[in-house]
């Protein structure tokens, strides 16, 4: 990576524009530009490549306020580095913590290497992984040698109205497989290496995860080019034939500019991480096994666990034609709560009124038997008030739990949650 200035905040925090600028030593143009230079690159993406949907909210710029957004990562710039920090010391354990439930946890991380405005980049989650699986495909599959015909050449005779001629086949190389196969692992090598270039200024307790996954590609890179063999010796890159797809597709992804100013990133969505570790924290602590039921759905110990879905809908499916998407939805006989993860402290204040709003609509939604249950998970709760129980109706009541889940703390309120959860009450 050039030197550049490096310009650094914490995820969440809002800043003066002029202030920050001084300490980064760049000029407050510069810093704004690339604010909404890696702004409109994030929001090119509208889920993580598992299908997740993204709703982690983007920095941003309004008067002399910037807000530096819940991603963090790092962003190489055209004129500055931009490195976002975690609000939690340990950050690196609840990517951990999704790796014992989900083993691979690349697709949680966004890494371009390209101009965010050209439509394309080599998201590495999103297209390294389907492109390796291509590869790996053609190069087990295709045929390694083709049987051309040729005329003039051979041991049969036709005829046809222009007479008598000679034809035969021959047994030839397939190089078009050879150029495409070898083609796109060595995109995929050049992107590992300018994310593995980037990730050095990741935060501490990050860059190891990423390394990590970062490594599996390039093995899985190897492995197509050991799956080839004497094959990588044909390439002359030259003829594609009916693999053009497959060599579009890797350069169409590595394409890199300077030109508009937007660069290469690696960022991680946090608030969606967070979900999915409090979805994870659920699962490892109801039991040690468990088996999938579904998309992002696990089962442990009779309990279902659906996360950014709801298992049933009575009222917003009819209106909307699709269903309400609580963080975590926990499915236990006929009976379903809803857990909403917030990555915020909520120690000295409330939620938001439109968050009070929605999970009173899921609890509305989803829940049976009049039993409406929710908790509320947050790096911190409100002080002296663990719950909270209204009667909405006859026989209706509803009742709100707060968790503290934190992975910076020793100890958490998951069994107390799961406590409030499993209960008939």
């Amino acid at each position: 990576m050039r030197s550049r200035p490096r310009c650094e905040w914490r995820e969440g925090e809002v800043f003066s524009l002029d202030e920050k600028a001084r300490q980064c030593g760049v000029e407050r143009d510069t810093l704004r530009g690339a604010i909404f230079e890696l702004r409109s690159a994030l929001g090119e993406y509208r889920a993580l490549p598992s299908g997740v949907r993204i709703d982690t909210p983007r920095p941003d710029v309004r008067g002399d306020k910037a807000f530096g957004g819940f991603w963090v990562g790092v962003y190489e710039g055209s004129d500055v580095v931009v490195i976002v920090k975690p609000r939690v010391e340990r950050y690196g354990d609840m990517l951990e913590r999704l790796e014992r439930i989900f083993g691979d946890v690349g697709w949680i991380f966004l890494t371009a290497s390209s101009l965010y405005a050209a439509g394309s980049r080599l998201a590495i989650y999103g297209d390294a992984t389907r492109l390796l699986k291509e590869l790996w495909f053609l190069s087990a599959r295709e045929p390694r040698f083709l049987a051309r015909r040729i005329v003039g050449f051979g041991s049969r005779i036709d005829v046809k109205e222009r007479g008598i001629y000679i034809h035969g086949r021959r047994r030839e190389k397939n190089r078009a497989l050879a150029n495409a196969v070898v083609l796109g692992v060595r995109r995929i090598i050049e992107a590992t290496e300018n994310a593995e270039e980037l990730a050095e200024e990741l935060p501490p307790g990050i860059k190891p995860v990423v390394d990590r996954y970062l490594a599996s590609i390039r093995r899985g890179a190897a492995a197509i080019a050991e799956e080839l063999g004497d094959m990588v010796s044909w390439a002359d890159g030259e003829e594609l034939g009916p693999y053009w797809h497959v060599a579009a597709n890797a350069v169409r992804g590595h394409v890199w500019s300077q030109k508009g100013g937007a660069g290469r990133f690696v960022m991680i969505p946090s608030t969606k991480l967070y979900e999915l570790y409090v979805y994870s924290v659920f699962a490892e602590r109801l039991g040690p096994s468990f088996r999938e039921c579904g998309p992002l759905c696990l089962k442990v110990a009779g309990v279902h666990l659906y996360f950014n879905a709801a298992p049933l809908s009575r009222l917003v499916r009819r209106l909307s034609g699709r269903r309400p998407k609580p963080d975590v939805a926990f499915k236990t006989g006929q009976s379903i709560a809803v857990v909403e993860a917030k990555y915020r402290e909520l120690r000295d204040r409330k939620l938001g009124l439109p968050d009070a709003v929605r999970i009173a609509a899921y609890l509305a939604d989803v829940a049976r038997n009049g039993r409406l249950k929710a908790v509320i998970a947050s790096l911190s709760k409100p002080e002296g008030e663990d719950q909270i129980v209204a009667r909405i109706g006859d026989g209706v009541e509803a009742a709100v739990y707060y968790a503290e889940i934190n992975p910076d703390s020793s100890q958490d309120d998951v069994r107390s949650a799961l406590a409030f959860l499993t209960s008939e009450r």
